[in-house]
């Protein structure tokens, strides 16, 4: 089985591409969810999504008020930011036409909780995030990197926290590093 299909993710890219230009319109979504209080910090999320209703539990550690019957809001932040940078990654090997053979993603962050307790001088939010992709692939790293380049540049998700936070990188392929934008800060 071959990892990445690129035929078929290029010709549905030019495709989307073409109806995009043909129709602007077509590209504006609305996507929603919705969500309700369980108990305490515990929360259901659901949506309807290719015809189907999913349903998420989020909820927090015990130690925070929660109930530990779901992953944190965090994980499922990083979580989304790693689904879509997989996705155009693998749209990114498609239409630049760069064979990969393997691609896993570790995603972190830093969060001082301090900041959402209320403490001075200390934001809510994480500090940055620090995406670590390993390519197994035997294109060239100009070309390993101009895929990853491409795909970050679309994933809607890295983008929107590109505009917020610092987004560092550490890309290996076949376990060489290749790109390293790390802050000693930050490892």
């Amino acid at each position: 089985m071959t990892l990445i299909d690129r035929d078929a993710l290029r010709a549905n890219h030019e495709r989307m591409v073409a109806r995009l230009a043909a129709d602007p319109t077509f590209g504006l979504m609305r996507p929603a969810v919705h969500a309700r209080l369980v108990r305490d910090v515990s929360v259901e999320s659901t949506f309807v999504q290719y015809d189907r209703t999913f349903t998420f539990n989020g909820d927090e550690a015990r130690d925070r008020a929660g109930h530990e019957t779901g992953p944190s809001p965090m994980r499922y932040f990083l979580s989304g930011v790693a689904f879509c940078l997989a996705g155009w990654y693998a749209k990114g090997s498609a239409v630049l036409d760069v064979p990969i053979d393997g691609l896993e993603l570790d995603l972190r962050t830093l969060l001082d909780m301090r900041g959402e307790h209320g403490f001075d001088g200390r934001p809510p939010n994480p500090q940055y995030l620090v995406v670590e992709v390993a390519v197994t692939a035997l294109a060239p790293p100009i070309d390993v990197l101009e895929v990853i380049d491409w795909g970050g540049a679309r994933c809607p998700l890295s983008a929107l926290v590109r505009t917020a936070i610092p987004v560092y990188e550490r890309v290996t392929l076949n376990g060489s590093l290749i790109r390293d934008s790390l802050p000693q800060s930050a490892r």
